[in-house]
């Protein structure tokens, strides 16, 4: 019996042991449970978005010095930065956007615009955010560029279109005016090239948008239409790939070239056409050894049907349509574009900013200087002299082959009726197909 008792005893001391420690467990899983929820929501506080651009190493600099000044500014947003030069950052773009896990906030093409938002929905409307990002330092006209089916998916930073500078000194030693009509260009070329000098230097894009500024202005027909699609046709062909070898020919510009700023530099060209963007970078070795240059009136024909050349945004800002943060994403993109601080570190470098707020900071400041911002501001100043740029325009496989075309011509490795036909399939296939 009384073995029997000691069994119970030490049955009843297992259950309550038993007892005590689920408690205590329950007690303690509860805790926890409520000590790893406090920490989410402390991290829930400190929203972190994503913002990612491309450039050379000056644009890296002084945009991470503001995005720092932005993360002291904005408790509880922090902003993580992703950049490169532009062929890493164009590939993990593609990437990116396939993927759905682009950035929050991004510098984006034009083009991209087309390629990857056709019908509006590939980034945030920002027309939503409107409270936060202060459009009003907007034009109708800017806001169009952005602007797909309704939507505003993007803002430009800054204009780009080809501009002109000439040598002074050059045309004045040898008593010609600047050029103004596509004649002019000839009639200077038949004196400067006697000296060995060619009348202006362009790389392969800016003689590609020559030859459609030249080809519209003339015969009153577009090469691309505004989807994008080309219908010039054998025409439009035939007619780019003879005056390309006129233009050479008659040493218009120096088809041996590197086709890079050092003919101008060099003073063995009179004259380069250039993105307003570049002025500085094509100008700025002339000016310091005291050359007087001139910003002047792209070429145009007597009379002209259209308009023939083209401005685009340089570059642009956009949101992602899968951001988990638009609002705080929308506080860094009016950062970005007309915070005072932030014009002042980015001055001109990406060119003369669209934003009025962000131009007015530079007025106010002195900072309106040099051959970029010339150039800038006469964009600013003649947009409506130009037609906005058609995405085509920018495929480099559109370029190429126009270029191969172009040069199988020059070269006499096949006669225009051959290169003509064999480009115009080329473009249809590419566009319309």
């Amino acid at each position: 019996m009384t073995t029997h008792n000691k069994k119970s005893d030490a049955l009843i001391i297992i259950i309550f042991i038993a007892v005590l420690f689920g408690i205590g467990l329950t007690v303690f899983l509860y805790f926890k449970n409520q000590t790893d929820q406090t920490i989410v929501t402390s991290v829930n506080r400190d929203t972190q978005i994503r913002f990612g651009w491309w450039g050379n190493d000056i644009r890296h600099k002084y945009t991470l010095t503001g995005i720092d000044h932005f993360n002291q500014s904005h408790d509880g947003i922090t902003v993580d930065c992703e950049y490169s030069v532009w062929s890493g950052y164009e590939y993990r773009y593609r990437v990116y956007m396939l993927s759905g896990t682009e950035p929050d906030v991004m510098q984006i093409n034009f083009d991209w615009l087309s390629q990857y938002s056709p019908d509006g929905n590939g980034y945030y409307d920002l027309n939503k955010l409107s409270d936060i990002i202060d459009l009003s330092s907007y034009s109708a006209k800017d806001l169009s560029y952005g602007t797909v089916q309704g939507k505003l998916n993007a803002l430009p930073i800054a204009y780009n279109a080809i501009v002109f500078y000439y040598n002074q000194d050059i045309l004045d030693q040898y008593g010609l005016e600047v050029p103004r009509t596509w004649d002019d260009l000839f009639a200077a070329a038949d004196v400067l090239s006697k000296d060995g000098i060619s009348v202006v230097c362009m790389n392969q894009k800016h003689l590609f948008l020559t030859l459609i500024a030249w080809y519209e202005q003339t015969t009153g027909k577009k090469v691309f239409s505004n989807d994008g699609r080309y219908v010039g046709g054998k025409e439009a062909a035939e007619a780019m790939l003879s005056f390309y070898k006129k233009l050479a020919d008659r040493h218009v510009f120096p088809v041996s070239s590197s086709r890079d700023c050092t003919d101008f530099s060099n003073g063995t060209c009179a004259g380069a056409a250039m993105w307003a963007n570049d002025s500085s970078r094509y100008c700025d070795p002339l000016s310091d050894k005291d050359v007087k240059l001139t910003l002047a009136d792209p070429p145009a024909a007597s009379g002209a049907k259209l308009k023939g050349w083209y401005v685009k945004p340089a570059t642009m800002y956009a949101i992602s349509i899968n951001t988990s943060h638009p609002e705080d994403s929308a506080e860094l993109l009016n950062y970005l574009v007309n915070d005072p601080g932030m014009a002042v570190l980015q001055r001109n470098e990406k060119g003369i900013p669209v934003s009025s707020a962000a131009r007015k900071t530079l007025e106010r400041a002195g900072l309106m200087k040099g051959h970029d911002a010339d150039a800038g501001e006469y964009v600013l100043k003649h947009l409506d002299d130009m037609d906005s740029m058609i995405p085509s325009m920018e495929n480099g496989d559109v370029l190429t082959a126009v270029t191969d075309a172009a040069d199988k011509y020059y070269y006499g490795q096949a006669d225009l009726d051959s290169c003509a036909t064999e480009l115009d399939t080329s473009l249809e296939s590419l566009l319309n197909s």
